[in-house]
């Protein structure tokens, strides 16, 4: 099983993150601001594994959490595990290559996990025919149960009026036995004779005996009924009295969640008998309710004249027919069985010691410091006890002076730091005992690590966070990756803070080289943290409302990133844009100043496109208004330079200024001002419609205005839509070809331009 995509609700900002699909190659990048949500994603998916919560991931409604994962699964193997599996449900899973697990919680902070999308959708189908088989049976059961109240009320209507005919019968005188009898007058002047109402006593007797025997077949549904209405008396308590401890459950997670205090501490006895008293009803009304379902169907086969022992058998076969033998829920354990494992890396959580007893590793002593980052330097060593057994102390340290050569290359392929300019760093450990000096310890062995450059050999203690942080890191990665013997999903939230630039990129090449085993999750700011030729990767976590901290968090895929704001997308505009630190002013080439870093992305695929070969240098303003401060630094360096200017008015009113203030008394060859045709209001104007749509905004909306004004309208982040084309087109995903005659004509109109001005 590997995860390939999870579903968020209702935990913390996120009320639904809609599906979200992982990265294929098993490295996936959350990038966004500070509490946009990303590490919120991280905890979400560590609880789907654990099944733990508390409140303070609870949204202010109270909502209960819903975690979906998608798993990727080989087709047939989950017939494989399923085992008897009916026809239906066999040929179902034998088709599947992807397997939906859910985890809800419930007030009381337990939870179900199922398996759900294809699965579920196929049981509740089945679950939603036998809900309506039993409706049927209700039905025809509560018109069964009011005709034996109808015949019983018969029945006491005809014993009064047998009494009343026996009265009249035995003192001679009819009455008015006709009003009784017939609810009509009797005629005046008339009266029936004593063997006339003997006659219709005789009828009452009849009838009587007729309905008693009909109501003597009935008696079994008579009597199942009444346990019918037990049942649903039963129910409906109970529903009565978990929505009140639900009521009291909802009130305590209020109070916890303004407290900020977690339940497992909570010694409240009131609050552990609302617990109890909830769980003990739940259970009792999940019994109840299938107590009353499989009563439905034995009163519906009483009705068709089954015995009792028939209807048993027969209720047993329609639950067979209607029902699988599976649940959700009993899929679902059954599934998750198989679940990669899914851990949240604890920052700092496994820092190699200086020293650690040999005795403390040996029995698992996870309580004694270090212990976890000594079991994984000696996982990396691939050592076990029966290696310190070796009787040869000569040889046992050639041994571990071999391991320390192998560790340390194996570290340094990872690490690409030096102190000074070749001077790496080396890790090693050493086998010694104690002296007498340590009392009861005295001649017990133990290791001792180092942290090695040429100039200093110091504990792990002694060096630098970041050298800590990673060798932690390395360490905790790498031994995970071989210790696995189950797939294995690693969590990692904000990685390598504490790094410098170069040694972050070295942490995306300890992933690169677990990958394959190990698939990992991290959120990050740094630019250094994303390979930017690799977007596939990357998912925005931002807020739909950045100035309400109060707004729902959303998730945008590489597809969509286009939608996400600037500062979401801070890491990538930087790693796009490193080519503008990297080059800064020419001394051998004209150096052209344009409005920003936008138009820096445009002219330079424009300049890609077209194969220019004039030596030009595009230079960015951060702003139309600091384009004069940079042409008097040229002028100062006594650099070549130009500006560019479009069509809009800021720009007509930047030409004026500078032709006034700064071009006046420049000659042609040191300094010059570019104006463009005024259609062209902005840089992506030289594009065509139709290639914007498809290159840049990836969309097939309908255009009417200018580029550049629908970006401004709209609030696109155009440093990023832009830098994003000059990617394709460095990849070669976009080539000369995939753009129309209009953008070539607009193209070639610019380079006309610049090669007036540059050789």
């Amino acid at each position: 099983m590997k995860l390939c995509a999870f579903r968020i609700k209702n935990f913390r900002s996120i009320v639904d993150t809609e599906w979200q699909n992982l990265s294929p190659d098993n490295i996936t990048c959350l990038i966004g601001q500070n509490e946009s949500g990303k590490t919120s994603v991280l905890e979400a998916l560590r609880a789907f594994y654990t099944g733990v919560i508390s409140e303070d991931v609870l949204r202010s409604d109270l909502s209960m959490p819903e975690i979906t994962c998608r798993f990727s699964v080989k087709k047939g193997w989950l017939v494989e595990i399923t085992g008897n599996a009916g026809t239906e449900l066999k040929e179902l899973l034998s088709g599947l290559s992807s397997l939906d697990l859910t985890r809800t919680w419930m007030p009381d902070f337990t939870s179900v996990i199922k398996a759900s999308g294809a699965i579920s959708d196929y049981l509740d189908s089945l679950e939603n025919a036998w809900k309506l088989y039993l409706e049927e049976v209700q039905e025809k059961l509560k018109a069964e149960l009011e005709t034996i109240s109808n015949l019983e009320n018969t029945i006491k209507e005809i014993v009064s009026v047998k009494t009343d005919l026996s009265k009249r019968i035995g003192s001679g005188s009819p009455g008015g036995i006709i009003t009784r009898l017939f609810h009509k007058e009797q005629p005046k002047g008339e009266e029936i004779s004593i063997s006339e109402l003997k006659k219709q006593y005789s009828e009452l007797v009849r009838d009587e005996q007729r309905i008693r025997a009909e109501l003597l077949k009935k008696e079994k549904v008579k009597k199942a009924g009444a346990k019918y209405l037990y049942f649903k008396n039963s129910l409906e308590e109970l529903e009565r009295k978990m929505n009140e401890l639900s009521s009291k459950l909802e009130e305590y997670h209020q109070k916890l969640t303004l407290l900020l205090m977690p339940v497992e501490k909570s010694s409240d006895p009131e609050w552990a008998k609302v617990l109890e008293d909830y769980r003990n009803t739940r259970k009792e009304k999940e019994k109840l309710i299938s107590q009353l379902e499989e009563h439905i169907a034995f009163c519906g086969y009483l009705m068709e004249g089954k015995t009792e022992e028939e209807a048993l058998l027969l209720v047993e076969k329609t639950i067979q027919r209607y029902r699988s033998q599976y649940t959700s829920e009993m899929l679902g354990k059954k599934y998750f069985e198989y679940c990669p494992v899914i851990e949240l890396f604890e920052d700092f959580g496994s820092l190699l010691p200086n020293r650690i007893d040999l005795e403390d590793i040996i029995k698992g002593n996870d309580q004694v410091e270090g212990y976890k980052a000594a079991r994984n330097f000696l996982t990396l060593a691939q050592l076990d006890y029966s290696f310190f057994q070796q009787t040869s102390s000569r040889i046992l340290k050639q041994k571990i002076e071999n391991l320390n050569n192998t560790l340390t290359v194996n570290f340094q392929d990872f690490w690409q730091q030096s102190i000074g300019k070749n001077n790496k760093i080396k890790i090693q450990f050493e086998l010694d005992h104690y002296s007498l000096n340590y009392g009861d310890k005295a001649g017990k062995p133990y290791l001792e690590f180092w942290v090695k450059d040429a100039g200093e050999r110091l504990y792990p203690k002694q060096r630098s966070r970041g050298v800590r942080w990673f060798l932690s890191f390395y360490m905790e990665l790498k031994a995970a990756a071989l210790r696995s013997t189950k797939p294995m999903i690693l969590l990692i939230d904000e990685p390598g803070l504490s790094l410098h630039a170069r040694a972050q990129e070295d942490v995306l090449k300890v992933f690169e080289d677990i990958k394959e085993k190990i698939q990992i999750i991290y959120t990050t700011h740094s630019p250094h943290l994303v390979d930017i030729n690799k977007l596939h990767r990357v998912l925005a976590v931002q807020r739909d409302d950045m100035d309400n901290m109060k707004s729902a968090t959303r998730i945008l895929d590489a597809e969509k990133l286009a939608m996400a704001s600037p500062d979401t997308l801070t890491p990538l505009q930087t790693i796009m844009g490193n080519r503008l630190a990297s080059e800064g002013f020419a001394y051998d080439r004209i150096n052209l100043i344009v409005n920003d870093i936008g138009t820096f992305y445009m002219l330079s695929s424009v300049l890609l496109i077209t194969n220019f070969k004039g030596k030009i240098n595009i230079i960015p303003s951060t702003d139309i208004s600091t384009i004069p401060l940079m042409c008097n630094i040229m002028l100062g360096w006594g650099l070549k330079f130009a500006v560019l200017l479009f069509g809009n008015e800021k720009e007509k009113k930047m030409e004026e200024y500078l032709k006034e203030s700064i071009f006046r008394t420049l000659e042609k060859e040191n300094g010059m001002v570019i104006v463009t045709d005024p259609e062209f209001l902005n840089a992506e104007d030289l594009l065509s419609t139709l290639d914007f749509k498809n290159h840049v905004l990836k969309t097939r909306e309908g255009i009417t205005v200018p580029n550049s004004v629908y970006m401004a309208e709209k609030g696109l982040p155009r440093n990023f839509l832009l830098s994003r084309l000059l990617s394709e087109i460095k990849t070669g995903k976009l080539t000369a070809d995939d753009f129309d005659e209009e953008t070539h004509e607009n193209f070639r109109y610019l380079t006309g331009l610049l090669k007036q001005f540059v050789k």
